[in-house]
């Protein structure tokens, strides 16, 4: 596709940038780890107590060392990936708390769920990446969450992973060597990029003491880290559009920094995930058309203005059930971010109620409008022969395509939808399994009993779990 969504001007662009820097001189950012304030401090930020002052150098350093392209390494390198080129890519979800299906209803996710969601996203034809925690298991400790939670990753996938993150000492460090366990390799992680790290800001301007320690983990052993704020207009950020884009992309300079601080070269990809909070209930919005537009902004700048790979939410609604209104929310948002040029696309599969619930057969429903969104980013066939001038006048005036050569061989690469429904009304009336979620949940359950038993070799899976059994 040639278009892209442009939401601001250059002198637009100009503002926020200069504007951003003015932020981070006078006002700061907080960080909240003596670790990250002395590493700041010894690459010459000046520090106040735990508040943070970056100087225009120092931010337009750290931006010309983060690589503008990188190789995400996959365990089986089919599947690896390169970000900041080509189209979008798709990612799963992170952190919702309940999973919903139509044989049980919405309920607590366990750890069974983890792994099932995992399975479903190795044997997609369109998800690109996997890991994170697509539900939130209630049966592990939270603590050791980060254990279980890889392990299923590593057994279920093959494919480009995110990492789990939790607010606990240790977890980056324990998950970084249970990937060098997987890849049979202790020099992985200094050789190649293979698992990325998503961590918030605290909007506004700040840095938590938690998220610091993981990012500091990761740039150090040279993997993605990926900085998403998600602050709420009206509420952790200026309720005015345009201020919510300003106040995370201050955000995303100061944590770039930092990144390129503890790690020059450092992969680094912008996720803007901010919102108009709904202030009747002062809630994380996720359906309104307004809550995409800071973040196409942000899109925009990163793209064209300071050269970085991307990362936006899109597959989001606010509606609870599988209905149209969760239609219509999720197209909005996928389609914004895929114009607004976002090269990774996640919360993107079976998102429900404002990221609380992970639907199984809303996951295969979303798969289709990634379908359909990619086939409609890659656009026409402009080719001559595509364009079909001799063809059109040896069929003439009154001719018919459907029997001629050119359809025949070419009707099987046209798209087609994997769960609508494109049959007779009297088709579809005879016949009550074509309805679309009993579609989706028949598909989820195949993949389930067509998936291998594991990824991992005796070798491997002896040797992860008793990692985790000495670490419990």
């Amino acid at each position: 596709m040639k278009l892209r969504l442009k939401v601001l001007t250059e002198n637009e662009i100009d503002q926020i940038h200069a504007a951003s820097l003015k932020i981070l001189k006078d006002t700061g950012c907080v960080f909240q780890s003596e670790e990250a304030l002395r590493i700041l401090k010894r690459h010459g930020a000046r520090v106040s107590n735990q508040t943070v002052y970056f100087s225009s150098e120092i931010v337009e350093t750290a931006l010309g060392s983060v690589p503008p392209v990188f190789r995400w390494t996959a365990r089986n390198d089919k599947h690896s990936t390169t970000v900041g080129e080509g189209g979008f890519r798709l990612a799963p979800n992170a952190g919702n708390i309940y999973v919903q299906d139509l044989d049980q209803g919405r309920r607590r996710a366990t750890l069974q769920d983890v792994a099932r969601i995992q399975t479903i996203h190795q044997l997609s034809d369109v998800t690109d990446f996997v890991g994170n925690n697509p539900c939130d298991p209630s049966d592990v400790e939270p603590a050791k969450k980060h254990l279980h939670i890889t392990y299923e990753i590593l057994k279920q996938t093959d494919k480009p992973m995110m990492s789990y993150f939790g607010p606990y000492p240790g977890q980056a460090a324990e998950t970084l060597q249970m990937v060098k366990i997987a890849f049979g390799d202790d020099d992985i992680l200094a050789l190649k990029q293979v698992i990325g790290l998503s961590v918030p800001p605290t909007s506004p301007l700040s840095y938590d003491q938690d998220v610091l320690r993981a990012i500091t983990e990761f740039a150090r052993n040279n993997q993605p880290v990926l900085i998403v704020p998600a602050a709420m207009g009206g509420v952790t950020a200026p309720i005015n559009l345009m201020g919510i884009a300003l106040q995370q992309n201050a955000e995303l300079l100061a944590g770039t920094v930092y990144v390129q601080m503890v790690n020059p070269g450092n992969p680094v990809v912008w996720t803007p995930s901010s919102t108009v909070a709904w202030l009747r209930t002062a809630s994380y919005n996720t359906g309104t058309p307004e809550g995409m537009l800071p973040n196409l902004a942000i899109l925009q700048m990163a793209r064209d203005f300071y050269h970085l790979p991307t990362r936006s939410m899109a597959g989001l609604t606010d509606s609870k059930a599988v209905d149209c209104q969760a239609g219509y929310e999720t197209m909005q948002n996928l389609t914004l971010a895929m114009l607004g040029g976002a090269q990774i696309i996640y919360e993107a599969l079976g998102v429900l109620d404002s990221v609380m619930t992970t639907s199984y057969e809303k996951i295969i429903i979303d798969e289709e409008l990634y379908r359909r969104a990619k086939r409609i980013c890659a656009g026409l066939d402009t080719s001559e022969e595509a364009l079909s001038p001799d063809l059109i006048q040896e069929i003439g005036c009154e001719g018919e395509y459907l029997s001629h050569s050119s359809t025949l061989t070419k009707f099987r690469d046209m798209w087609q939808p994997s769960v609508s429904d494109w049959n007779s009304y009297t088709d579809w009336e005879k016949d009550t399994s074509l309805g679309l979620l009993s579609q989706a949940n028949t598909i989820w359950k195949r993949r389930l009993q067509e998936a291998p038993e594991t990824f991992l070799d005796v070798t491997l899976d002896r040797d992860l779990k008793q990692f985790i059994r000495s670490h419990q």
